[in-house]
């Protein structure tokens, strides 16, 4: 008997891995011939690995709902919250068109955490989710949200949860990013 409930996974922690474990279950449904889309909030520049990789590749279509500039000057809020509320309109139209197997929303947390958008906005994309009841395709409709911090009114919205932890990194010694590690 094939499952067709749609299901909810979370990527959370303050440690690495979040976006990797999130992509690697990409890859796995495009493998299967499924359908695919990646939307990377609080992320805006083309130079992430990911980001180039799936760009040039089929089966799994990717987009950057995020300004280029690091959300850390207060002032230019206002152009990230444009960029998350894009993402989310963004988001909500492909999950209402029913045609992707999975889509995941990299960083959404954080980008509520930020106040770019709410934990209502998140709830309501669970929502259209949910609603959409029992899916044309085999294995659903399912999304993957990452970010550091799950709010706990949504955490009982979701299926899947599983905690990245940080228990060294060479970051906290100083050392740089390194591209193809970090990014």
């Amino acid at each position: 008997m094939t499952n067709t409930s749609n299901k909810i996974l979370a990527f959370i922690g303050d440690g690495e891995g979040k976006t990797s474990a999130a992509i690697g279950h990409a890859v796995r449904a495009a493998g299967h011939g499924k359908k695919v889309a990646i939307l990377q909030f609080l992320k805006g520049q083309e130079r992430c690995g990911e980001y180039k990789y799936f760009k040039k590749c089929n089966g799994i279509e990717i987009y950057l709902v995020g300004d280029p500039s690091f959300f850390i000057d207060p002032s230019k809020k206002d152009i990230h919250i444009k960029k998350a509320k894009e993402g989310l309109s963004l988001a909500k139209k492909l999950i209402s068109s029913k045609e992707y197997f999975l889509i995941v929303l990299d960083e959404i947390f954080d980008a509520a955490a930020a106040g770019l958008i709410s934990n209502n906005d998140i709830e309501g994309l669970i929502d259209i989710v949910r609603a959409s009841g029992r899916s044309p395709l085999p294995g659903g409709n399912n999304l993957i949200l990452t970010g550091r911090i799950l709010p706990p009114e949504l955490s009982r919205k979701i299926d899947l949860v599983t905690q990245m932890k940080k228990i060294k990194h060479y970051y906290d010694l100083g050392d740089k990013g390194i591209e193809g590690l970090d990014w």
